[in-house]
């Protein structure tokens, strides 16, 4: 459930501090909150509610956009996160889409996206192709609306070297048990970047090195997260 905005504002205020540092709202606090399935202490921002893999792959981001001018250019954005939207749609013409309408300015199955190809400049759909029984229908949808040059996060939950993946499997208990949640149809590995590639995206690996400084690790609280994938068309 979402909290009453004026709820997080006293919240943010008391926990102002210089301890953590969140890029996505700029702001400073003395603590982040617990976040994560297995609630890990100072994981999520008291104002945006940024996770480790948000605000690493915002700094990503920044990086991106720099390099060009994004005034005009179009974004897709899938199951979208609200911490990456906000600033996302003062950069971008900004579309973001959803199963549920509730969640998102339209509703879109992302198997059937309808839609010429080759719309957007820029597509973010993380830690959803989890999800998706067809998820090659996905990625070969997303990959069709891209532009040429254009880049995608395309982002999943992954352990291990090779995808688990076993369909007839449909009891949440046992989803949960094998996949890390009910409503998980697969656990990927790394091969995952081979369904990427075998799309057509060219996959670009940022390490988290190559982002945050040493000293400025602690301060943005980054340490479950060492990547982020980035997608060429």
């Amino acid at each position: 459930m979402l909290l009453n905005p004026l709820i997080k504002q006293v919240r943010s205020q008391l926990l102002r501090g210089d301890r953590y540092y969140c890029p996505l709202c700029d702001r400073h606090f003395r603590s982040f909150l617990v976040g994560g399935t297995d609630r890990r202490p100072h994981v999520r921002c008291p104002n945006c509610d940024s996770l480790e893999r948000h605000r690493l792959l915002w700094l990503a981001l920044q990086s991106v956009m720099a390099a060009s001018n994004t005034k005009g250019q179009k974004l897709l954005h899938v199951a979208p996160e609200v911490c990456i939207a906000s600033p996302l749609k003062t950069q971008y013409d900004y579309l973001s889409v959803d199963m549920d309408p509730a969640k998102a300015m339209q509703q879109m199955d992302i198997c059937q996206i309808p839609l010429p190809g080759e719309s957007f400049d820029a597509i973010i759909c993380n830690h959803v192709l989890e999800h998706i029984p067809d998820d090659m229908k996905a990625l070969h949808e997303l990959y069709r609306v891209l532009k040429p040059n254009g880049w995608a996060s395309i982002q999943v939950p992954m352990v291990g070297e090779e995808t688990q993946e076993d369909l007839t499997i449909t009891d949440p208990s046992m989803r949960a048990r094998l996949y890390g949640q009910s409503d998980h149809v697969r656990q990927y590995g790394r091969d995952f970047r081979q369904r990427l590639e075998s799309t057509g995206f060219q996959v670009a690996i940022i390490l988290k090195s190559e982002l945050v400084q040493s000293e400025d690790l602690k301060k943005l609280s980054l340490d479950c997260e060492s990547e982020v994938w980035l997608c060429h068309k």
